[in-house]
């Protein structure tokens, strides 16, 4: 029983990596048509929290939310964890090569390896060590690699990496507060209404145009509700089956997917 439950959430994780993984081309392909980051992050979220509530409306109707604590911590992951990752990540993709970027952000897995290890004492399996050490290395060759004109997407990046590495640390520990649905709901609506909020100040300095045309708008859909909805759902529900160590080290399969997709459409 307990060989399934450790082999459902590989398959999850590596479910997840996948959905992600085809992500940028449909970023790339709004962008090409006027989109930018804050805008193109709002449409997403904005599409994702409306087909999730419906999902969740249709499985479990309007009861069996969480405690105000716990939805108010979910909120907040959200609305500053998941939000500043995704600035980051579009930022980023703008300013460098994606199969590139996903290979600099993909040091994350240390990070929450140790994270976890520091303050939750789960330490990490055997098998997990020579994963780590091959991580270091390929960041380690890949950044030697990078110009100049792509140094602030590396910078962006590498923080956009530390903040994912915060979120799946501390998701890991609220998300199993409640079902999947309700969790990754409210996780949603934190940053939609972040990325809402700043669409509606559009501060000096900082571009938030909603996509214009049509194809705009199905890149857009198709980011909520597979790079967003069914692939945070995967990522959940496989961490919550093997844990947020590793399930961080299998996501690393996303760098394959990135690049091979970069490869035959970008």
């Amino acid at each position: 029983m307990r060989n399934n439950r450790a082999l459902a959430g590989v398959v999850f994780a590596l479910t997840s990596s996948t959905l992600y993984g085809i992500t940028p081309v449909f970023v790339h392909m709004a962008y090409d048509r006027g989109a930018d980051p804050f805008g193109l992050m709002t449409a997403r979220y904005a599409i994702s929290v409306v087909v999730l509530l419906a999902v969740r409306f249709a499985r479990v109707g309007m009861r069996n939310w969480p405690d105000r604590k716990t939805s108010v911590q979910l909120f907040l992951l959200g609305a500053l964890g998941l939000y500043l990752n995704g600035v980051c990540v579009f930022s980023a993709m703008k300013r460098m090569d994606s199969g590139l970027m996903m290979v600099i952000f993909y040091h994350y897995p240390i990070v929450v390896v140790f994270l976890g290890w520091l303050f939750y004492g789960q330490r990490p399996a055997r098998v997990i060590w020579p994963c780590l050490v091959a991580t270091i290395g390929g960041v380690a060759l890949t950044a030697s690699d990078v110009s100049s004109a792509q140094s602030s997407g590396v910078l962006i990046i590498l923080a956009g990496a530390l903040v994912y590495s915060v979120y799946q640390v501390i998701g890991a520990r609220v998300m199993p507060r409640t079902d999947l649905l309700t969790g990754l709901w409210m996780v949603f609506a934190g940053a939609g209404f972040s990325f809402a909020t700043m669409w509606l100040l559009d501060p000096p300095g900082i571009e938030s145009t909603m996509p214009a045309n049509t194809i705009a708008w199905m890149a857009a859909a198709e980011i909520a509700v597979v790079g967003t909805v069914m692939a945070m759902g995967a990522f959940f529900a496989g961490m919550k089956r093997i844990g947020a160590s590793n399930s961080a080290v299998i996501q690393t399969f996303e760098v394959i997917v990135t690049i091979g997709m970069g490869i035959a459409f970008l």
